[in-house]
């Protein structure tokens, strides 16, 4: 029986416990399409931001609509791709480096297992999201064709007070819980592809480590940029 408490706080005991046994893509499938669902619900809601923004145009309401969908469905796969698939892959390839065995599915299994904690910081930040939403003030765009116009809007919904504080609340929640994932992911992958716990540690460290480093430059370069402090 799966213990996902355990998972949470005693990984290494967790994944020592699937030893000898196929791996299992269930439950680590179940975990990534609930983050997904999630991702999804958040790209939808911020897309509101974008639909209010339109609302002074014939038929703003369409498109706004319409971005809607695309942001749902976008973060939905999104999610899927680049936070299992794609973060299990890096962990593999780095593996090799290390002569690393094991299936590529039982990387795909632990990874997903990993990501419970981003599943949990996830829906903490979308809760947050919606009490956050109604506090954006955001500028109408009257002219879709007006570039200018456009950018300043733009402009103005980021520097939003608000809307920054979410941007830069969230962000915070965000790393906490994917440092929770990667020590996870550090036994995960220890267990997947038979390696030593510094071979670990560093196939998982090295990515999320850039990840976070790219997240935080592009909040605050892009602060900076649109004139923000």
């Amino acid at each position: 029986m799966i213990n996902l408490l355990d998972l949470l706080v005693h990984p290494e005991r967790f994944f020592s416990r699937l030893e000898g046994k196929e791996p299992d893509l269930k439950i680590p499938a179940a975990i990534a399409l609930a983050g997904a669902v999630v991702a999804a619900v958040a790209g939808y809601a911020q897309s509101s931001l974008f639909s209010e923004m339109l609302s002074g145009m014939g038929g703003g309401a369409g498109v706004g609509a319409f971005m809607g969908i695309m942001a749902a469905v976008g973060a939905f796969f999104g999610f899927l791709v680049i936070w299992w698939l794609v973060m299990a892959g890096i962990f593999h390839v780095i593996s090799m480096i290390f002569k690393g065995s094991g299936t590529f599915s039982r990387t795909l299994a632990n990874t997903g297992y990993g990501l419970l904690p981003t599943l949990i910081g996830s829906v903490i930040t979308t809760l947050i999201l919606f009490t956050y939403l109604p506090r954006i003030t955001v500028p109408v765009v009257r002219n879709l064709q007006d570039a200018s116009a456009i950018q300043k809007a733009m402009q103005e919904l980021m520097l939003d007070p608000a809307m920054k504080e979410f941007t830069q609340v969230s962000m915070a929640i965000s790393i906490l819980f994917l440092v929770w994932s990667a020590n996870i992911w550090i036994f995960g992958v220890r267990q997947a592809r038979g390696l030593a716990l510094k071979q670990a540690c560093i196939t998982v460290i090295v990515p999320v480590t850039i990840f976070i480093l790219y997240m935080v430059y592009v909040t605050f370069s892009g602060f900076s940029m649109l004139g923000g402090a």
